[in-house]
């Protein structure tokens, strides 16, 4: 919403494409923007390519702002890592962390060709802090697999690497 409330054109994704075009129309009649909507998976490399030129051609070629923030659970197994299903490990790790690379790398290489833009990551205090489980349990909670720690984690070190890499291009990171 900050974007949007100091007049900036927002484009919305989700793994959900109508609840990406609902939030894009909810934000364009609060503040006015243009706004665009489109479905995103993002643990994939085609659809991130796909999506970043679809709103390439929807805002004429411009892309100034890219937030990363994704996000994901357990996707439905057990939060505990010796019963976490790897399959749910793998698909949480292409979420939280891969998809961002996909984003940065396509939507940098935007920036890069304008010379000017800013990546802002969302990462979590998951990253730096190792958590007591038996708050979860205590509290009837499914809690967090470690997994999602280390995307994050993941996520902070993307951040660092990517400022020096891309700030000859003009363009910032941080998370």
């Amino acid at each position: 919403d900050i974007l949007a409330a100091a007049g900036c054109s927002v484009a919305v994704t989700s793994r959900d494409g109508e609840k990406a075009r609902r939030s894009a129309v909810e934000i364009a009649d609060r503040y006015g923007v243009r706004t665009f909507g489109i479905a995103l998976d993002q643990s994939r490399f085609e659809p991130v390519r796909d999506a970043v030129a679809a709103v390439a051609d929807w805002s004429g070629g411009q892309l100034d702002i890219l937030v990363n923030n994704s996000g994901g659970g357990s996707w439905g197994s057990v939060a505990r890592l010796f019963e976490r299903d790897p399959a749910d490990l793998d698909a949480l790790i292409r979420t939280n962390l891969t998809g961002a690379i996909y984003c940065c790398r396509e939507a940098g290489r935007l920036m890069a060709h304008q010379g000017s833009g800013r990546i802002i990551s969302i990462a979590s205090i998951a990253a730096y802090v190792g958590r007591d489980r038996s708050i979860y349990d205590r509290n009837g909670l499914a809690g967090q697999p470690v997994d999602y720690a280390a995307a994050k984690a993941g996520i902070l070190g993307l951040t660092r690497d990517l400022a020096a890499y891309l700030a000859p291009m003009g363009i910032t990171v941080n998370a």
